[in-house]
């Protein structure tokens, strides 16, 4: 239980800061006005008096850094995308189209609350008024856009997480879906106990693509009570990663199982007709009419997709038809949720925001300058009747199979202030999350309802999670640089066995003893290059860093054990002749890549953006087929002769939850997609390279103004303004 904190601070903490609001006002004299800052790195800090105003505003800086990829985003939303680019987008417009995320959003629009519909539109009155002044910049296949965009994208967004569980559900059937790609995230929370700030530190670091629709965007909100710092997908005016002046909100990859999979017997004289309870239903069919550009013009192609009560169906096999149930189909609240979040003053009023259910299945996890650290392992999870085995497709010909109805956030996987005084989730299940998890992190715990947990003990642990939990159950008087360096650990986890199991193979070898005689290479001393690589690996301090000459050995040599390079630990079979043959031939690949046996791990390793005439090295990284997958995630792949980062850290913040708090942030290119934009790249140089992050100024004016390179102010037409009241 954490301890009670006196009267009058208790009261301190929920009184606005006096100087900051009169600053705030001052940026913002009258409703309708705004002021857009940006700092060193081209972040906006918008400071206005209402929100709509705000929103007005990060319109404005979104379209005026990416407004393509805004609009993109779009039509990724509607299923419009391969009716300006082509074939290859063919199937996730499809799929968006089976959702109808763009009939639902504009018929339920209506729902949204008023004061969230004010600022969608103000926002999109902002993107407007930049594609008036600009032109030049509006591409040719510009969309008209909509405010029920902003909600037909955020269904967009989360339903790629309960699709991918429901194609599991598919595979295990025996129907192969098709391949979904990667989403996985860290998330760390350390209580005020472990550190030495005297608040609890929170660290958000999601792992997406760097392009495409997860392409976050950082921006800081002062609209009246509304202040927030963290970023949003680009599109949608709010954060929800981030932190408010109270609570801070993480999110990672996993969750309950929220989707399912109904198997439903068709009618052999009817294939359009189902059968339940006895009888035949007919199906629902929606024709839809998708574009797609070609080399030769336009062509356009006519489905029918078909529907029965559960859901759209995906799939046929032998007299049978699949359809995905997902409980988010007809929902449209999730900017509410979100706002509700962010305005959340306590974990009380945290809680009954995320009551709502309207996030996808995700670990979430939510610190407060209360001192507060929470888990919840989230989503909007159908009630099963007792008996259904909701991991392959469930019976569909009987309403004994149907859901019972939306669990309660309260029956949810959950923790409120460990005793351990430290929690992590990177994509682990919750047992994994704190060594020697509670009992409230055990899957025995919910064994009558196990799709709540929807894990086992036996559920494969990888090697950053497992270092996750090693470096935060070691992590005591935490303090701001260690809070930064957790958040970029780039820490190979069992690199010391391996250090271990070469030793003991140099050793007894006659290499690594001369007087030791005999054996197949006729007596002649190990080469001296792989005495080079191997004594490089011995004093490697077992960080991948970006300046390491041991981390980039230890990774020659283990690519050079084939078959056995992915192992994270030295396997029983490796023989003592292998690991003498990768040494020697590491130093093969490193003279024959680098003309060097000290080359970096950063000149192989890089980070720039793509398109870009140039790279920088950088530390860490997903190195999964050679085992070395450090905390620090990053996805490499190969461009010329460099290995070039293109996804993993994403958004990474790290937030000291004192009053208000005081956060430090990074995305890992730039802001702007401006080639020409001093901003293209320059978080890749200055930042992402050399494992930093920069200050977020959060309620910190006079610290911001140092550092503010433009400022434009705004006043929001009147006949909009009048609109949205």
């Amino acid at each position: 239980m954490k301890r009670l904190l006196p009267v009058f601070l208790l009261f301190a903490l929920l009184l606005p800061s006096a100087g900051f609001y009169q600053a705030q006002q001052k940026a913002a004299k009258v409703n309708g006005d705004s002021t857009l800052y940006r700092d060193d790195f081209g972040i906006p800090h918008v400071f206005a008096v209402r929100l709509e105003d705000a929103a007005y505003a990060i319109g404005y800086a979104q379209a005026e850094d990416r407004l393509e990829e805004l609009l993109k985003n779009y039509r990724r939303a509607n299923g419009t995308m391969s009716e300006v680019f082509g074939d290859k987008h063919y199937r996730d417009d499809l799929i968006q189209r089976m959702w109808r995320h763009a009939e639902i959003s504009r018929e339920k629009y209506h729902q949204v609350s008023p004061r969230m519909r004010a600022a969608i539109e103000s926002y999109q009155q902002g993107i407007k008024r930049f594609m008036r002044e600009h032109p030049e910049q509006v591409p040719a296949w510009a969309q008209e856009i909509y405010p029920w965009d902003v909600v037909a994208l955020s269904r967009y967004i989360i339903f790629g997480w309960p699709l991918g569980e429901a194609a599991g559900d598919l595979q295990r059937g025996g129907i192969q879906p098709d391949p979904a790609a990667y989403r996985g995230s860290n998330q760390m929370l350390i209580s005020a106990s472990r550190t030495t700030l005297g608040a609890p530190v929170a660290i958000i670091d999601p792992h997406l693509s760097w392009y495409d629709e997860f392409r976050f965007y950082q921006v800081r909100i002062y609209a009246g009570d509304f202040n927030v710092a963290g970023v949003c997908i680009l599109g949608v005016p709010f954060p929800s990663l981030g932190h408010s002046r109270y609570c801070s909100v993480a999110m990672t990859t996993g969750g309950p199982d929220t989707s399912d999979v109904y198997e439903e017997e068709l009618n052999p004289e009817n294939p359009r007709q189902y059968k339940y309870d006895g009888n035949w239903r007919d199906m629902v069919v929606h024709k839809q009419k998708i574009g797609v550009k070609t080399d030769k013009g336009f062509d356009v192609k006519e489905v029918e997709i078909e529907y029965t009560h559960h859901g759209p169906v995906v799939a046929h096999k032998n007299g049978k038809a699949y359809a995905f149930a997902v409980p988010y189909a007809e929902e449209i609240g999730l900017t509410d949720q979100v706002y509700e979040m962010m305005m959340a003053r306590n974990l009380e009023e945290m809680k009954k925001a995320l009551s709502r259910l309207q996030l996808m299945q995700q670990n979430v996890m939510v610190a407060t300058v209360q001192g507060d650290i929470y888990y919840v392992r989230n989503g909007r999870v159908p009630i099963r009747p007792k008996g259904v085995d909701a991991n392959k497709p469930i019976p569909g010909n009987t309403s004994a199979t149907e859901w019972q109805g939306i669990h309660p956030l309260s029956d949810l996987v959950q923790i409120t202030n460990p005793a351990a005084g430290y929690m992590h989730n990177c994509n682990v299940s919750p047992f994994a999350m704190i060594k020697d998890a509670p009992k409230e992190l055990l899957p025995e715990t919910y064994a009558e309802r196990p799709y709540l947990y929807n894990a086992s003990r036996t559920a494969p642990r990888h090697q950053r999670g497992e270092m996750a939990t090693q470096m935060m159950d070691e992590a005591t008087k935490v303090d701001l640089p260690k809070a930064i360096d957790l958040a970029f650990y780039p820490g190979v986890y069992h690199a010391e066995r391996w250090q271990t199991r070469i030793k003991q193979a140099w050793e007894a070898s006659r290499f690594g003893n001369p007087e030791r005689m005999g054996g197949a290479s006729g007596g002649a001393y190990f080469p001296k290059d792989a005495a080079e690589v191997y004594t490089q690996i011995q004093q490697w301090n077992r960080r991948s860093e970006a300046d390491s000459v041991g981390a980039l050995a230890f990774y020659a040599f283990k690519k050079n054990l084939n078959d056995l390079a992915k192992d994270v630990d030295p396997p029983a079979n490796l023989k003592d002749e292998q690991i003498l043959d990768a040494l020697t031939k590491a130093a093969e690949w490193l003279k024959a890549n680098f003309n060097s046996l000290t080359a970096t791990y950063g000149t192989y390793f890089r980070v720039g953006r793509r398109g870009a005439e140039r790279t920088f090295p950088v530390g860490g990284g997903s190195l999964n087929s050679v085992g070395m997958a450090t905390p620090r995630a990053i996805s490499f792949a190969q461009v010329g002769k460099e290995m070039v980062g293109h996804g993993g850290q994403t958004a990474t913040q790290v937030i000291v939850m004192t009053n208000p708090p005081k956060s430090y942030a990074i995305i890992p290119l730039g802001q702007s997609d401006h080639k020409a934009s001093k901003h293209f790249d320059d978080q890749a140089e200055k930042l992402f390279s050399k494992s930093k992050a920069a200050p977020s100024y959060f309620m910190d004016k006079a610290e911001l103004m140092k550092h503010v390179t433009a400022t434009k102010t705004f006043k929001r037409p009147a006949m909009a303004a009048a609109g949205l009241k």
